[in-house]
């Protein structure tokens, strides 16, 4: 049974209807000449009235054409119903208009009426064009304010009771910056669209008013059934629940915005405390080097090894990558060769892993060179600052360097982050071989990648599990970084030089294995070490928060 309650609708005022042309035929049996059709036509609407479309609603709107003419080609997109129009030219029907409000192209030609239906409609009779287009916000806006309280009406009569304001508040403590985050957001910068939205609360605020209605604090609506505030506020502010959750969520973005600007000026005045961070700057230049030993031309800084005869060797300019190394890891390389026997070895080994607890705000890491004289060379440099990036990379600290790439963080959240884990990871050499050309000139070749082990915090400290199970997020992260390896060291600087490390190891390998007879300047071009050498660094550890507000 419809509820004794009439709501009347707004009749928009038509000032008058298209008149039929009047047509004046010749007498029976007499032929019609061409021009006998007396046509008479008067335009109901003049340059500079405000119309509005009410046709088209089934079909998404009216045809427009770029021309008065019926057969020239219709616009891309038609004019929306409801939208508003200033007409500048009327002839036989046809309308020439601008777009005041609404969807649909800006200009163009329309028809009036089609099929003896009215497409459109004048706003007013007798009244400015300018307060024509000022009405229609307020107009639009307090039909929707008047539909929307009737219905509440409907529903109080209707036995759904009034408003409880004793429903359980939300448990946040929220303080003075996060009410006037709501102020801020209700008036708002003045834009017209922030003037429109300031008319439209204020006539809801009004209603609500009028009818006894308590309206929300945020969005000015009235409250419906049930109001929401916080804590500290006993009932007052009230706001809907969708309302309540977006100034909760604003406060909550705003909360992590900060946390975060905070973190990253930490973690940024502790790289520049422990010299945490690739410089191409502290790139070996070959110049000097190749001067050294008799190469004065190193065109663009690159330079190779050529065989002479059995057990010689000299360097040459080059313009090829492939045959290209840089002579102070080299020598270095060397070094390390003739004293150790090995190839040069670095390692991050955490301070804290004999402990019952880790701490990972505070944990310290040792640098561990092998030999220990590497600490302060270029060499060991290098090898530092790659090793600590590909744990930043790893753990989502910087963008992936390959579209499509996934942080560990990315695996365990498909995981559900249910499971603690701990692993380590570190550079490899899969294949190393070296190759002479036809000029003898040595090209050394080499795959890199990444490998990585879970670990196990037992009594001693870390130590690597039995048995890594596949699918570990540390374990499919090495896979893809190994995977697109060549590619990540085209992007990274601190990861070519790595490689070009490894290039200087295979060679001097050759060099002392093969008994090609070097003097002492081989091993001494590599710069003065770096007496200032701080071997423990901080983790800069990574998070990654979720929140869900719930209603």
């Amino acid at each position: 049974k419809e509820p004794a309650l009439c709501i009347s609708a707004h009749e928009r005022p038509h000032s008058q209807t298209v008149m039929a042309p009047t047509i004046e035929m010749v007498a029976s049996g007499d032929h019609m000449p061409s021009g006998n059709y007396v046509e008479s036509y008067e335009s109901p609407v003049k340059p500079g009235d405000v119309l509005e479309v009410v046709g088209g609603a089934n079909n998404g709107g009216i045809i427009v054409r770029i021309a008065k003419d019926k057969t020239s080609p219709e616009a891309t997109e038609r004019l929306a119903t409801g939208s508003f129009v200033r007409a500048t030219e009327c002839d036989a029907g046809r309308l020439s208009y601008e777009l005041v409000q609404g969807v649909g192209p800006v200009a163009g030609w329309v028809s009036l009426t089609a099929a003896g239906k009215e497409l459109l409609a004048k706003v007013a009779q007798n009244t400015d064009a300018d307060d024509q287009i000022n009405m229609l916000p307020a107009k639009i806006g307090e039909d929707a304010i008047h539909w929307y309280g009737h219905r509440l009406i409907q529903a109080r009569e209707a036995g759904r009771g009034d408003f409880l304001y004793d429903r359980k508040p939300f448990l946040l403590e929220s303080t003075d910056s996060r009410d006037a985050e709501v102020d801020v957001q209700i008036a708002g910068p003045k834009s017209p669209a922030a003037i429109e939205d300031d008319r439209t609360r204020r006539l809801l605020a009004k209603f609500s008013a009028s009818h006894g209605m308590k309206g929300c604090h945020h969005c000015r609506l009235p409250l419906g059934e049930y109001g929401y505030s916080h804590k500290k506020d006993n009932g007052k502010n009230l706001m809907h629940a969708e309302c309540m959750a977006q100034v909760m969520l604003k406060a909550r973005r705003a909360e992590e915005h900060l946390r975060k600007q905070e973190e990253a000026e930490l973690k940024q005045a502790r790289r520049e405390e422990y010299e945490i961070g690739w410089k191409v700057s502290t790139i070996p230049s070959n110049v000097l080097s190749a001067g050294r030993l008799g190469c004065a031309v190193v065109p663009q800084g690159m330079c190779c090894l050529v065989l002479e005869g059995e057990n010689s060797i000299r360097v040459a300019p080059t313009f090829e990558p492939a045959s290209a190394l840089n002579l102070e890891y080299l020598s270095v390389a060397l070094q390390v060769r003739r004293s150790a026997g090995r190839e040069p070895l670095f390692s991050l080994d955490p301070i804290e892993a004999a402990k019952d607890e880790l701490v990972p705000e505070s944990s310290m890491q040792m640098k561990r060179f092998e030999p220990e004289w590497l600490a302060g060379t270029s060499v060991g440099e290098v090898m530092f600052q790659a090793d600590y990036h590909l744990k930043e990379l790893s753990m989502g600290e910087y963008q992936q360097p390959v579209m499509g790439m996934k942080s560990c963080f990315d695996y365990s959240k498909i995981e559900g982050f249910d499971k603690d884990w701990s692993a380590r990871e570190w550079f490899v050499v899969r294949k190393a071989e070296l190759h002479v050309s036809e000029d003898a000139v040595l090209v050394p070749y080499l795959k890199m990648g990444v490998e990585a082990r879970e670990q196990l915090l037992t009594a001693a400290g870390l130590e690597d599990a039995p048995l890594t199970r596949p699918d570990h997020p540390l374990v499919k992260y090495a896979e893809a970084f190994t995977h697109n390896f060549d590619l990540i060291a085209e992007r990274k600087s601190v990861v070519n030089q790595l490689r070009e490390v490894a290039k200087a190891s295979i060679i001097a390998k050759f060099m002392l294995e093969s008994g090609i007879e070097l003097s002492e300047s081989w091993f001494q071009l590599g710069a003065p070490t770096s007496s200032v050498c701080c071997l423990e660094i901080p983790q800069l550890w990574n998070d990654r928060c979720f929140s869900k507000i719930s209603m």
